[in-house]
């Protein structure tokens, strides 16, 4: 009998201790900056002090991390990320399917700067 408790207190610590850290994970968003050279730079740049560049060293590409939204106000926390060029075969429904494809509710947009225009995607975090 005190082997199974034992084993079910094991179980519900391991279950808290997992939702915990889908939370944390919950609560960063990610994007892909390229090459390695001055990831953790770069990423700070873009998305401020908290931002923490990460190399994936065999295949040398950065991942930046970096809090997801702002912690204030209605509107649901959002992560942003970019999937490429709209235009030519890609317009708003194509670059909507990217978005979509590459993050989890992702939903894309066309955005014009300048002369080129970018697939932008929204994803909830």
């Amino acid at each position: 009998m005190e082997k199974a408790f034992s084993l079910l207190v094991f179980i519900i610590l391991f279950i808290m201790l997992a939702s915990v850290e889908n939370k944390v994970k919950a609560n960063t968003c990610m994007e892909g900056l390229g090459n390695c050279q001055q990831c953790s730079e770069r990423c700070k740049a873009k998305h401020g002090p908290q931002g923490e560049g990460s190399c994936d060293i065999k295949n040398q590409l950065c991942t930046c991390y970096y809090p997801c939204g702002s912690p204030s106000g209605p509107q649901p926390k959002k992560c942003y990320g970019g999937a490429g060029l709209c235009g030519g075969n890609c317009g708003p429904p194509c670059c909507n399917q990217k978005c979509a494809q590459k993050y989890n509710q992702g939903t894309g947009f066309c955005d014009s700067i300048g002369h080129t225009s970018l697939c932008k995607c929204e994803y909830p975090c």
